[in-house]
């Protein structure tokens, strides 16, 4: 493999793309323990995530997804709202509030997620602080996606090949396309997809990579202000997979009755003015906060075919908070997370 490999970084730096089946093999070898760190820093400045190409993203989604360690889902559909982070933005956990109201309307979510490495709180981060065990049982895990409708997928504990390549990222010191796969590596095998990105052009070529990979329903979203979720500030682009086809087309939340907020109102300072956030919300406080948390928890409910449209999406968003399903939904994860 050595020498293969060897010629694979030698067409990369000669700005050569890789098939499918290349760019699998090489995250194969880069993430197997074998390649030297001298190697793995290289293929990561030549695929980087800014020129990868539909292909190679996908080949390399599939190694990820071939190594990593899997959540038994009983044969159930499952959506994921894991995205790829490093907006800069330093919001609030607003994909981890959509997973947990998705769950609350009915919707079976294997959230994926880590800690923080870019923000102020990771999914892992701020779950954690709220009493969730982030490394259960496989039984755990499953017993929770039944009873609560919710698990929680670590990354480190579902990925532990990615230890081989954590000490060539640090050194690059920038996203890699690393952080563009991790949406696209559920270990529950999701299907349905809400994937917020951090560049406006991951948009279209995340949609396509998920049609390849299998998806049957995804957006992709990046909104004008940077966020890399669907935003009450500014409109968001959304790629969207259905029924096989992507099409790109710009959401305004106003259109559908949520008030622009300000970035202010979304930030927070740390993972524990996150998890207070996170129960003021679930806890049924109004404001901007919640109106965000509510917008992606309708585009998650859309996605699973729980809603026909967003504005019934944030109607069933809605009721699973001030009925107490989404808090509840929270308060089942942590407890069954943690029991024998």
């Amino acid at each position: 493999m050595t020498a293969s490999f060897s010629q694979t970084l030698a067409r990369l730096a000669g700005g050569q793309r890789l098939s499918r089946d290349e760019s699998h093999q090489a995250i194969l070898h880069v993430t197997s323990g074998q390649a030297a760190e001298q190697q793995i820093f290289d293929f990561l400045t030549h695929l980087a995530w800014t020129d990868a190409t539909v292909e190679e993203l996908t080949g390399a989604a599939d190694a990820m997804r071939q190594m990593s360690l899997k959540i038994d889902c009983g044969g159930a559909e499952v959506l994921d709202t894991c995205g790829t982070g490093g907006d800069q933005r330093h919001t609030f956990n607003i994909s981890t509030a959509a997973a947990i109201i998705a769950a609350g309307c009915g919707v079976k979510v294997v959230k994926h997620g880590n800690r923080s490495a870019s923000g102020r709180s990771g999914s892992a981060d701020v779950l954690e602080k709220l009493g969730v065990h982030l490394e259960p049982s496989p039984e755990k895990l499953k017993k929770c996606l039944d009873s609560a409708n919710l698990c929680f997928a670590f990354a480190r504990a579902h990925h532990p090949a990615m230890r081989h390549v954590s000490n060539a990222r640090k050194l690059l010191g920038k996203p890699t396309i690393f952080n563009v796969l991790g949406p696209l590596t559920n270990p529950g095998g999701a299907k349905l997809h809400l994937v917020g990105v951090f560049h406006s052009s991951l948009t279209e070529k995340l949609a396509h990579v998920l049609k390849e990979l299998g998806a049957r329903r995804a957006w992709v979203v990046h909104s004008d202000d940077g966020m890399d979720e669907i935003s009450t500030i500014a409109p968001t682009a959304i790629s969207e997979l259905r029924d096989g086809q992507v099409h790109t087309w710009k959401l305004d939340a106003a259109t559908v009755g949520v008030p622009r907020a300000r970035l202010a109102d979304l930030q927070i300072s740390g993972v524990d003015e996150a998890a207070t956030v996170l129960m003021e919300i679930l806890n049924g406080q109004p404001g901007p906060k919640r109106r965000i948390a509510e917008l992606n928890a309708a585009a998650a409910v859309v996605i699973a075919g729980k809603a026909s449209d967003l504005q019934h999406g944030l109607a069933l968003a809605n009721q699973a908070i001030d009925s107490g399903r989404a808090r509840k939904t929270l308060d089942d994860l942590a407890r069954l997370s943690q029991t024998n």
